[in-house]
């Protein structure tokens, strides 16, 4: 945790350019540490007891979700909605309530009326979510707020930063904070 206030708490001095470049460095030293284990980690192809099965008899399932993070990725929420319409998927766009950029509510319901899920994605996208409990609770409030008025029932934390136990707190159906296998997320 004192990593991420670190890192937290120097990001908006930090050049984007010098983020990636550093981002990039540690992600390649990883991907040598974990190669043959990731993406398919061993093991994860084996059916687990009792399980009954995907509906219908399908061997698999595919979850898309979409962090839409800044304003460049909301104007493409309408292109990615259509792109998806076309091959016949349906996603999941996750928006930052309180971030750079406006949820416009028209866009919010085009997305639900045509079958798509709207999601919360932290309340700022800052890092700063589980600095304390004390600060966590003033967010969560905010938080169930636009769960509330959204009609959203899944909540994914800013950069996979995560206090599972906290999550009771918000007035959710799933959170999208974890992944089983992914090396690359804290």
């Amino acid at each position: 945790m004192l990593g991420n206030r670190i890192y937290f708490g120097l990001k908006p001095f930090v050049p984007l350019k010098l983020r990636r470049a550093i981002r990039r460095g540690f992600a390649l030293r990883l991907r040598e540490r974990v190669r043959g284990i990731w993406p398919i980690m061993p093991g994860s192809e084996r059916v687990p007891d009792g399980w009954p099965g995907w509906p219908d008899g399908k061997k698999f399932a595919l979850v898309l979700t979409h962090d839409v993070e800044r304003q460049v990725g909301l104007d493409k929420c309408r292109a990615l909605l259509r792109l998806e319409q076309e091959l016949g998927f349906r996603s999941s766009f996750n928006f930052v309530p309180e971030g750079s950029y406006k949820v416009p509510a028209q866009l919010r319901e085009e997305l639900v009326r045509n079958g798509f899920e709207v999601a919360v994605h932290d309340l700022k996208h800052d890092g700063r979510l589980y600095r304390s409990r004390r600060e966590f609770r003033q967010r969560a409030a905010r938080i169930n707020h636009y769960l509330a008025e959204w009609g959203a029932v899944g909540f994914r934390s800013a950069f996979m930063l995560r206090k599972l136990d906290w999550l009771h707190e918000l007035g959710i159906g799933y959170d999208a904070s974890t992944f089983d296998t992914d090396p690359f997320e804290p």
